[in-house]
């Protein structure tokens, strides 16, 4: 079981992703992902630095960063706080990957230890959270506590939305090698671009593959950064 994990953790931490894309699947701007993971004390540490490449568990940190900071609504010095705190007590290099987290009235983050839940915020303090917000619980984690999947929402007005969106997408390092693809298949978002760049219809698309119109089209344009009206032909 320990070389089980060794394996997995192997899996998470290659560099398999350029910053580009982690911008374009998360929705966060390029210059803010840049400012989190330059600099002598970065809030997130790149698996690679030259080239600058991300890995998965990388991916998981950025998109738990932007949750606390723009769903929950934390300052980043208090995000910096609970990193650092969690550096220190935990032994985590990815702690904002490695633990399931969430907020306590918008101001501090907490998260579970031995069933209690401590208060990274203010020095591993016992609290009683908030719930879990959609927008966390899109990050899926295995038995041993690692995150493995991440279901992104593919519009960003989806984020805010108060109905949660299907999953359409996932992000899953062990299935084609981390490239996103619909969920429950093997079917690249990638692919479905190039063939509708190709020249085949949505509708074709979602027919041949008997998924939603809607999700097909969402998929398209989350993969391009393009509305499909703007797409070359």
């Amino acid at each position: 079981m320990a070389k089980h994990k060794r394996q997995n953790e192997d899996i998470l931490e290659l560099p398999n992703y350029s910053p580009i894309e982690a911008s374009r699947y998360f929705h966060i701007h390029p210059s803010t992902l840049t400012y989190w993971t330059s600099g002598q004390d970065p809030l997130v540490k790149l698996s690679s630095v030259s080239p600058r490449l991300l890995s998965f568990k990388n991916l998981v940190e950025l998109y738990v960063l932007e949750g606390l900071r723009s769903i929950h609504g934390l300052h980043l010095q208090a995000i910096r706080t609970a990193v650092e705190y969690l550096l220190e007590h935990e032994y985590s290099a990815h702690p904002l990957a490695d633990f399931e987290l969430s907020t306590l009235n918008k101001r501090y983050i907490v998260f579970r230890r031995e069933g209690s839940i401590v208060n990274s915020s203010l020095s591993g303090q016992y609290e009683i959270p908030e719930w879990t917000t959609p927008y966390l619980r899109r990050v899926d984690r295995d038995v041993y506590g690692n995150a493995h999947k991440i279901f992104p929402f593919l519009k960003r007005s989806q984020i805010t939305a108060d109905a949660e969106p299907p999953k359409a997408v996932v992000i899953d390092p062990k299935i084609c090698f981390g490239l996103p693809v619909l969920s429950g298949s093997r079917i690249t978002t990638g692919f479905l671009a190039s063939r509708y760049r190709g020249g085949d219809s949505i509708s074709a698309i979602a027919r041949s593959y008997d998924r939603p119109v809607a999700e097909i089209e969402e998929a398209i344009e989350w993969e391009t950064g393009k509305k499909i009206g703007q797409q070359a032909a």
